[in-house]
């Protein structure tokens, strides 16, 4: 009966040690996936940080071209207007990606990058629509047979309301571009890396 009564113990022991081993293994299994997802998620915000980091310089280094061109040349010639549709399809590549603002887990930051985004190509798409129409009401106006005279005064003052709607445009698109390098300043901190170039050290 003692004899008995000590295996059973004995199996006891060796079951409570098989129970808070299985325990012991679930939960250090748990906290590594834990401490890997994390790892993952920082990796993956870091990652976006950097993707809509370049983005951003990369457009904002079109539009400098773009404002450069116009005070050296014809202000509204094929030259910027190229640039700006150029900055428009650069744009585009972030619409293309655009599910990877959701890996930058600042909802704020990943609120105002996207409302920088729209706040400035759509100035630009403005620019680019107002010019082709400006341009074409010009080659009417130029030509050797002209409209009549109450139809060119009508295409007059829809000419000069299309100019001045581009220049507004056109002011809208500086304030918002103004903004870019306090939005990237703020990515590099997550994106662990200068926007011009220079890597910090992880």
């Amino acid at each position: 009966m003692r004899q008995s009564t000590f295996e059973f113990l004995g199996n006891l022991d060796t079951l409570l040690a098989v129970f808070i081993g299985a325990i012991l293994a679930t939960g250090g299994a748990l906290v590594a996936e834990i401490i890997q997802e994390r790892t993952n998620r920082k990796r993956r915000e870091r990652d976006a940080a950097r993707f809509f980091g370049d983005i951003l310089k990369s457009i904002d280094q079109i539009l400098d071209f773009a404002f450069h061109s116009q005070s050296i040349g014809e202000k509204w010639g094929g030259v910027s207007l190229r640039l700006f549709k150029t900055a428009l399809k650069e744009a585009e590549v972030y619409e293309r990606n655009r599910e990877r603002l959701f890996d930058i887990l600042d909802m704020d930051l990943r609120s105002r990058i996207h409302s920088h985004f729209l706040t400035e190509t759509f100035p630009i798409e403005a620019l680019i629509e107002s010019s082709v129409e400006i341009n074409s009401i010009e080659d009417v106006l130029g030509r050797e047979h002209k409209p009549a005279k109450k139809e060119a005064e009508k295409l007059q003052k829809q000419l000069q309301k299309l100019m001045e709607a581009r220049e507004i445009g056109l002011t809208a698109l500086k304030r918002e571009h103004a903004k870019t390098d306090g939005l990237c300043k703020e990515m590099e901190k997550l994106a662990k890396v200068k926007f011009n170039g220079l890597a910090e050290q992880n």
